[in-house]
C-alpha cells in the first residue's frame, strides 16, 4: 500500500480560512512594486530578500511589536490600483495553496491617508475578490475593521451596513487598555442590522475571550487560544470556569485559531504547547488560519502542515476542520453549500 507524503497530501487537501489580514499578506515584490509606482522611499531595503528577511519576526523582534511593517504594507495601499491588486494576488496565493475558501479582513479607514474614501477603499476590495473568485476559483469575501484604539468602530459598522458585499466587522488592535466594551454600541448596531461579528481576543487580557462572547454577539472569536485556561479537563470531560466558555463549547463558536501567529507574539512558546490540540482532541469547534502571511513568512499549507505533524493529525481531521470552518463562514451559504457537500 502507497503511503502519501504528509507535505503531499496537505498541500493538495482543500483548505479554508477565515482569519488574513490583507495587509499582512502582500509579497514581497509587490510591496517594492508598489512602493517604486507610488514614490514611497520608508522601506528599509528595495531587495526582496533583504526586505523579507527584515520583516520575518526574529526572537529579539516579536511579530506583536514589529508595526513597522504594517506601515510599509499600508503605506503602498493608497490608491484603488494598489489594493485591487493585492486583493487579487491574495486570492491567487490562496488559491494556488490549496485553498477553496478565504475570508480576508482589512480595516479601511487607514487606507485613507492619500484622499480615497472609506466606501472607494471597500469597493477596490470588494472588486478585487469578485473578480479573484472568478478567476482563481475559489469562494471569497471581506470583513471590515475597526481598532480597539480608536473610535471608529461606529463608522466601520456604518460601512458594513452601506456595503451590502461586506460579509463581517471586526475589532483587531492592542487589547490592553482597550476593552470590548468600549464599543459595545457599535457591536450591538451590526447585531441589529445582521452584520457577523468576529471579535479579536487572544492573550494580551485574561478577560479578553469573556469579554468579546458575553458583551458583543460575536459569532466567531478571532484567535480565542486562550480560551484554554477557562477550562479544565477531568477524565476526558470540560469543566468549564465561566459562562463564556461554557458558551463557546455548548454553541460550537469557532475559534479562529492562528498558531504560528500566537507563538512569534509569545503566547506559546512552540506549535507543540499551543492549545489547538487540546481544543480540537475536546471537542470545541476550532479553526486554522494565518493571520498575516508576509508578517509571519507562512503559508495555509504550512500551517496545516505544523499542526498536523505536532498533534499526529490526518487526512480526516483536516477535512473535518476544513467542512467545520467552511460552515462558520460569513460568505452567503449558497456560495458555501457546494464546498460543504463536496
Amino acid at each position: 500500500m502507497c503511503i502519501r507524503d504528509r507535505n503531499d497530501w496537505v498541500k493538495e487537501i482543500p483548505k479554508a480560512v477565515l482569519h488574513d489580514h490583507l495587509d499582512g499578506g502582500l509579497r514581497v515584490s509587490t510591496l517594492i512594486e508598489l512602493a517604486e509606482l507610488q514614490e514611497y522611499d520608508q522601506l528599509p531595503s528595495k531587495n526582496q530578500e533583504e526586505l523579507k528577511e527584515w520583516i520575518k519576526p526574529k526572537p529579539d523582534k516579536t511579530l506583536a511589536i514589529n508595526l513597522e511593517a504594517w506601515a510599509h504594507t499600508i503605506g503602498v495601499m493608497q490608491d484603488e490600483n494598489s489594493i485591487y491588486r493585492v486583493t487579487m494576488e491574495a486570492l491567487e496565493d490562496l488559491s494556488n495553496d490549496g485553498v477553496v475558501y478565504a475570508e480576508l479582513r482589512f480595516a479601511p479607514l487607514v487606507h485613507c491617508q492619500k484622499g480615497m474614501t472609506p466606501i472607494e477603499v471597500v469597493d477596490s476590495v470588494v472588486n478585487g475578490i469578485k473578480d479573484g473568485m472568478e478567476k482563481y476559483n475559489i469562494v471569497s469575501g471581506v470583513i471590515l475593521c475597526g481598532m480597539r484604539q480608536e473610535d471608529d468602530s461606529q463608522e466601520v459598522v456604518d460601512l458594513c451596513i452601506e456595503h451590502k458585499d461586506v460579509i463581517g466587522f471586526d475589532l483587531a488592535g492592542p487589547e490592553i487598555g482597550f476593552s470590548v466594551l468600549n464599543h459595545k454600541d457599535a457591536c450591538q448596531k451590526a447585531y441589529e442590522n445582521n452584520i457577523n461579528v468576529t471579535l479579536h481576543a487572544d492573550w494580551e487580557v485574561p478577560e479578553g475571550i469573556q469579554e468579546v462572547v458575553l458583551n458583543s454577539k460575536a459569532k466567531r472569536v478571532g484567535h480565542g487560544s486562550q480560551i484554554i485556561n477557562d477550562i479544565e479537563i477531568d477524565n476526558e470531560k470540560v469543566k468549564f470556569k465561566n459562562d463564556a466558555a461554557k458558551h463557546v463549547y455548548e454553541n460550537k463558536i469557532a475559534l479562529e485559531l492562528c498558531p504560528t501567529s500566537n507563538i512569534q507574539c509569545g503566547a506559546f512558546a512552540s506549535i507543540d504547547e499551543h492549545s489547538f490540540g487540546a481544543l480540537y482532541k475536546n471537542g470545541f469547534n476550532v479553526t486554522i488560519n494565518t493571520d498575516n502571511r508576509l508578517m509571519s513568512d507562512i503559508s495555509m499549507s504550512e500551517e496545516v502542515n505544523n499542526v498536523v505533524e505536532s498533534f499526529n493529525l490526518n487526512e480526516n481531521d483536516i477535512s473535518t476542520i476544513t467542512k467545520n470552518t467552511i460552515e462558520a463562514g460569513f460568505v452567503d451559504y449558497n456560495l458555501r453549500k457546494k464546498l460543504i457537500e463536496e
